[in-house]
Formats: C-alpha cells, sequence, structure tokens
C-alpha cells in the first residue's frame, strides 16, 4: 500500500484498510518508539469511519471532516481537534480529558458518558448534541452560554 501524504491541505479519503495502518504507526508513536510520527490527519475526510475503541491519544485531527464516523469508547484525550466536523459522529463514552476542540461542529452527536474533564469547547456548536452522563469538571470550557448540566452533563469533583 503506497503511504498517503496526510500533511497535505488537500483532503484524502481513507479507507478502513488505510485508517488500521496509520493507528499502527501512531501506537508506535505512543509508545516512544524513536522516529515514530504522531498522528497527523489534519483536514482529511474520515466520514463514517468505525473507529470504535481507537486509541488516538495526542493526535492531530485539527479541521477533520469526521461526520458519521463511530468512535464509541475511543481514546481522544489530549487530541488536537479544532475546527473537526463531527455532525451526528458517535462518541459515547470516548474519552476527550484535556482536547482542544475549539470551534468544533458537534451538531447531533451522541456524547454520552464521554469524559470531558479539562477538554476545551470553546466555540463549539452543540446544537442537539446528547451529553446524557458526560463528565466535566471546573477546568471544562464551554461555548459562551451554554449550560452543560441542563444538556444531560455532570459536575466530576475527581
Amino acid at each position: 500500500m503506497s503511504n498517503p501524504n496526510f500533511n497535505t491541505a488537500a483532503s484524502v479519503r481513507l479507507t478502513e484498510e488505510e485508517m488500521r495502518q496509520v493507528l499502527l504507526e501512531h501506537q508506535r508513536y505512543l509508545a516512544g518508539e524513536p522516529g515514530a510520527p504522531r498522528l497527523d490527519l489534519s483536514r482529511q475526510e474520515l466520514y463514517g469511519l468505525n473507529l470504535a475503541n481507537a486509541n488516538l491519544k495526542d493526535a492531530i485531527l485539527i479541521g477533520a471532516r469526521m461526520k458519521r464516523t463511530i468512535l464509541w469508547n475511543a481514546n481522544l484525550e489530549g487530541a488536537l481537534l479544532d475546527g473537526a466536523d463531527f455532525k451526528h459522529a458517535v462518541l459515547e463514552s470516548v474519552n476527550l480529558r484535556h482536547a482542544h476542540l475549539v470551534g468544533v461542529k458537534m451538531l447531533g452527536v451522541n456524547l454520552e458518558g464521554a469524559d470531558l474533564r479539562a477538554a476545551d469547547l470553546t466555540d463549539a456548536d452543540l446544537r442537539s448534541a446528547c451529553l446524557t452522563g458526560a463528565l466535566y469538571d471546573l477546568e471544562t470550557r464551554w461555548p459562551d452560554g451554554f449550560d452543560p448540566q441542563q444538556a444531560g452533563a455532570i459536575l466530576s469533583t475527581e
């Protein structure tokens, strides 16, 4: 398989197999292997991919198009997701601790049971998003005027 250049401004539509290969490379980075690349899928088209249980910790996904992507139980801790489009994606039970989500589009997203502690959701579009049982803390940043408890999120004191 050829290795697509994921750092270009042009969007590349990834297949499930290409995504598996990219995730394997990222695992090498997370394990601290010298020279292993940090996952950077900025501005890439990830429409509808099944990334359930994927370890995307510290990944760079700025401006990624993730509409209808399945990220159930995925680890996105510390990920850079500013400007990403998650419209109608499934992020149930996802770990978004310390993630940067400034200006993300989360229209109709299922964030039920998600961990949003210390996440930055400044200017995020959370219209119609389900946050039932999602955890947040006093470090979590929300869009102006957004009431997380009214949306079903739970303030964690841990």
